[in-house]
């Protein structure tokens, strides 16, 4: 963090690095592992609802993890 040169002049500065990693499981399913380095990964799987030809709605929908994620 003391290597970014925004850090050194504002001392307000702070960097938030989120490593994420995506894949498709089936249909419009798919999974992504993410997380803050040393704080751990944390597996998410969505879906679509059937109201998308191919979607099953087994898992909640990327919308929802967002809506959900900017309610926290």
């Amino acid at each position: 963090m003391a290597d970014h040169p925004q850090a050194a002049a504002d001392k307000s500065y702070r960097e938030i690095v989120v490593l994420a990693e995506a894949s498709s499981i089936e249909h419009w399913r798919k999974q992504v592992v993410a997380g803050q380095p040393g704080s751990g990964m944390h597996a998410f799987i969505s879906d679509e609802g059937n109201y998308m030809p191919g979607g099953e709605g087994t898992a909640p929908t990327p919308l929802t993890y967002f809506t959900a994620g900017m309610a926290l």
